[in-house]
């Protein structure tokens, strides 16, 4: 078993592959020689693969691992873990906004009795708009999952053998590495560090990836949606009946009838709309069950070195 492993996946990153290798093992090595760098390219249609193929000619601890097409951040980092010897594996993105140079730091808290160490990230570099609009995406996230998801926290960590041994055993085939790792429990820390500035290139999170992400995320670790609208419904059921009984009594005692047709058509169309939406909520959750019970691979590796 290796002293420390590094799981990097990358996605259309050829500009900063060599530059990325070139600081992780330079960071690495302030820790221990014994070690192994995993480079996942989750499908790149660019020269990434040539490129972690050169490094691997160069560098026996580097090895490369290239999937048949696109299967998702998450997908990559799980293949990664699958692969690994060391006994503490360090997790991080591949565009260098994870700083290699805060290796060392997290190993050393990892010394200190945790298995598991994510980095908090600070004085982060993106405009004021997608500060924002993060905030706002992990504020209904909360709300709609129950978990209390950490926005400063993505996926820079470090864990040890036992929690790779853990994750592995997770069989679900919807993967988030973080709310996974939290999810598994075992003795946590954290660290704080500057984010990075991106290398080279544009971000390959756009807004509809990271909604896909929320959502998905959401139905796999809570049902608390399918409570929302059941609380719906029972809230509308009861208005309802308490309206009836209102109308039942103005008719008996005061001669009151009900008229307006415009209110009764706005009625229904509010109900159906609600209750469509109850059955839309209940459908995607058979639709999570329906892959679920496929069991398809995870991945596909194309190549591997």
């Amino acid at each position: 078993m290796r002293q420390l492993s590094v799981v990097i996946p990358v996605f259309n990153e050829s500009l900063l592959v060599n530059e990325l290798i070139k600081r992780v093992k330079l960071n690495v090595e302030r820790v221990t020689q014994d070690y192994e760098i995993i480079i996942v390219d989750d499908g790149s249609i660019d020269t990434t693969w040539e490129k972690i193929l050169a490094e691997v000619n160069l560098e026996k601890r580097i090895k490369g691992i290239r999937f048949s097409r696109n299967f998702g951040h998450h997908y990559a980092i799980t293949a990664g873990l699958h692969q690994v010897s060391g006994e503490w594996v360090v997790v991080m993105d591949g565009d260098l906004q994870d700083r290699p140079e805060v290796i060392p730091e997290l190993f050393d808290r990892a010394q200190e009795g945790y298995d598991v160490v994510f980095v908090s990230r600070q004085n982060r570099p993106e405009k004021i708009f997608y500060r924002i609009t993060q905030k706002l995406f992990y504020f209904f996230l909360r709300i709609l999952s129950g978990i209390n998801f950490d926005s400063s926290q993505a996926n820079f960590s470090i864990i040890n053998w036992k929690v790779v041994e853990a994750f592995k055993r997770f069989p679900e085939s919807a993967r988030f590495y973080g709310s996974t790792i939290r999810w598994l429990g075992f003795k946590r820390s954290q660290i704080f560090a500057d984010h990075g500035e991106r290398f080279s290139g544009r971000p390959s999170y756009t807004l509809k990836k990271r909604i896909k992400l929320g959502s998905d995320m959401i139905l796999s670790f809570s049902e608390r949606p399918l409570k929302f609208a059941i609380g719906l419904g029972t809230s509308l059921s009861l208005l309802s009946l308490a309206l009836a009984i209102w109308v039942v009594l103005r008719s008996m005692f005061f001669g009151y009838s009900v008229t307006g047709w415009a209110s009764i058509i706005s009625a229904i169309f509010f109900s159906t709309g609600i209750l469509l939406v109850v059955i839309g909520i209940s459908a995607i959750y058979i639709g999570e069950i329906f892959r679920e019970v496929k069991n398809r691979p995870l991945y596909i590796i194309d190549q591997e070195i």
